[in-house]
């Protein structure tokens, strides 16, 4: 198969997320029109099958700019109209999803698209009410030039749902080599606890750094964050340690000094980050959002959190049983090969092409 993905944002964990679908499907031709960011690694081909092909999308940009919306659409027709004999073409992200299916209807190609939105834009909470009306009206326009919806989780799924917009779902997935070791502790040693991720918004820093604080005094509890971003000073406790970028095999090297596993983020998709510390046999503190839901058997591998207080009592009850920490960890591993395997994600992925 001739397959096409488009993407907007070219970092990350959709970054990823292509890296392993297309890595687990190499007998495929693959071509690739990606917007590049910020943290879109250097010399990038290197991580996709030999012969995959790159085209760059200029004028690509996350927020709405109606100038540089239409000159993006206008690239990818002109990039998509002389491509012979394509079999699917898969849009990555919301911007690539609304503009990719318009751009697919004009040029009488909808029924080969796929549409997977990693965190559709109406879970935002970072802009007015207004605004996420106009990106439910988006998403219901989009689906209605053609092509289908197919989330990263059963609750982005049935995010679109409740909005009237048909969608199905492929669960993310990862490959769990089961190298790490679970972290057995004693009560003289010291807890970490820990997160993966970029220090955006999305991901809520500010209350991750509020519960960090909530343990200022105990001197046996440390906080971890994984990764950078533009929003680093707000995790200024002293009992925070922020690693800044590291690559993937310096990630790992850090989870493994993680007890538990946080997120605080306000919406996901299905985080890759979380399915890593569930591979890694980490316990996970979560909070109660779309993608987040999907990774916790309440009381078995974690527990989801809505409030400050309530991600307080869960950190400090494992904390407290430190043999209910190793045994939820142990689920969290069992979890992610059971539901969250890639060969599971690709089969999935591989079945919808075949139908297109």
């Amino acid at each position: 198969m001739k397959i096409v993905h488009i993407v907007e944002s070219f970092a990350g964990g959709v970054f990823d997320f292509l890296v392993d679908l297309t890595s687990g499907m190499p007998e495929n031709e693959f071509i690739i029109i990606y917007g590049e960011r910020e943290h879109t690694p250097e010399n990038f081909e290197k991580y996709f099958p030999q012969g995959t092909q790159f085209f760059a999308w200029k004028d690509a940009t996350r927020e709405i700019n109606p100038k540089k919306d239409i000159l993006a659409f206008i690239q990818i027709v002109k990039l998509l109209k002389p491509l012979n004999n394509v079999d699917v073409i898969h849009l990555h992200s919301s911007k690539a999803g609304f503009l990719g299916r318009v751009a697919a209807r004009i040029l009488w190609v909808q029924k080969k698209v796929l549409y997977t939105p990693h965190g559709v834009s109406f879970l935002r909470k970072d802009v007015s009410p207004t605004k996420h009306k106009v990106f439910i009206f988006l998403e219901k326009i989009g689906a209605w030039f053609g092509g289908r919806v197919v989330a990263c989780s059963k609750s982005e799924s049935e995010a679109f749902h409740e909005y009237g917009i048909e969608s199905n779902y492929v669960n993310n997935g990862i490959k769990c080599d089961l190298s790490f070791q679970v972290n057995k502790k004693t009560d003289c040693e010291k807890i970490t606890i820990g997160t993966i991720g970029r220090i955006t918004y999305p991901k809520n820093p500010t209350l991750f750094h509020e519960i960090a604080q909530s343990f200022s005094t105990n001197k046996s509890i440390e906080f971890l964050w994984i990764g950078g971003g533009e929003l680093k000073e707000e995790l200024s406790a002293d009992n925070i340690n922020v690693t800044g970028w590291l690559s993937r095999d310096e990630v790992d090297q850090q989870l493994g000094k993680i007890d538990i596993f946080l997120s605080t983020s306000l919406w996901e998709g299905l985080p890759l980050s979380v399915l890593q510390a569930m591979c890694a046999a980490k316990p996970l503190v979560l909070s109660n959002c779309v993608g987040n839901k999907d990774l916790v058997k309440e009381s078995i591998n974690g527990v989801l959190f809505d409030e400050k207080t309530d991600a307080v009592k869960a950190l400090n009850d494992m904390i407290e049983n430190l043999d209910r920490v190793e045994v939820f960890g142990l689920h969290s591993q069992e979890l992610v090969q059971k539901e969250f395997s890639i060969d599971q994600m690709i089969e999935g992925y591989l079945s919808l092409y075949q139908s297109c």
